[in-house]
């Protein structure tokens, strides 16, 4: 006999109960849905795609490849004689933007074959500041950015773009430093 306020009521002979840990993730409770990975294709580059490639698997989030490509300043400044290599400038610069776009869509597409769902973003600008843009416009949760590790004089006069990124950036941000025996 079977009273309806048994705490345990028996279950029907062929059914197996379903268990679900309390903390088991669904759908809706994935921590990072959209990554942001600034990439400018050096070796430390290299190594935060690895780290982000696994968030990513492990997340099904979606992953924001971001390169800035940085005219340098002397190009659109208006110094004397501007004017007299332009076209070869212009040239260059072009060059390079379709290689990068390119490098971009290579690393999109394998990442898309691992079962990754990723864009390709090239903007031209400062690094920090396209980076803190394009990780508020996308509504990003993590950007993940290589570090070079510079040191001493090097860091001061180039300065740090991860640092900046992690100063100014609305989300959580790992900086992905290269193993020391590479620093060397």
């Amino acid at each position: 006999m079977t009273h309806d306020t048994d705490p345990n009521p028996s279950l029907p002979e062929n059914a197996e109960p379903k268990v679900c840990p309390p903390d088991a993730p669904d759908e809706h409770d994935r921590m990072y849905e959209r990554i942001l990975l600034p990439i400018d294709f050096s070796e430390h580059s290299k190594s935060a795609i690895s780290y982000a490639r696994r968030i990513a698997l492990n997340n099904k989030s979606t992953l924001y490849l971001l390169h800035v490509f940085q005219v340098p300043d002397y190009i659109v400044m208006p110094y004397p004689r501007h004017g007299e290599n332009s076209a070869e400038v212009e040239a260059q610069l072009s060059a390079a933007e379709r290689v990068a776009a390119e490098d971009l869509d290579e690393l999109k597409l394998g990442l898309n074959e691992q079962g990754i769902n990723a864009e390709s973003i090239l903007r031209v600008g400062y690094p920090f500041e396209e980076i803190v843009q394009i990780a508020n416009y996308y509504h990003v949760d993590l950007i993940v950015i290589g570090s070079h590790g510079r040191s001493g004089i090097a860091r001061l006069l180039l300065g740090s773009t991860a640092e900046r990124v992690v100063e100014h950036a609305s989300c959580p941000v790992l900086v992905v430093k290269r193993p020391r025996h590479q620093m060397e």
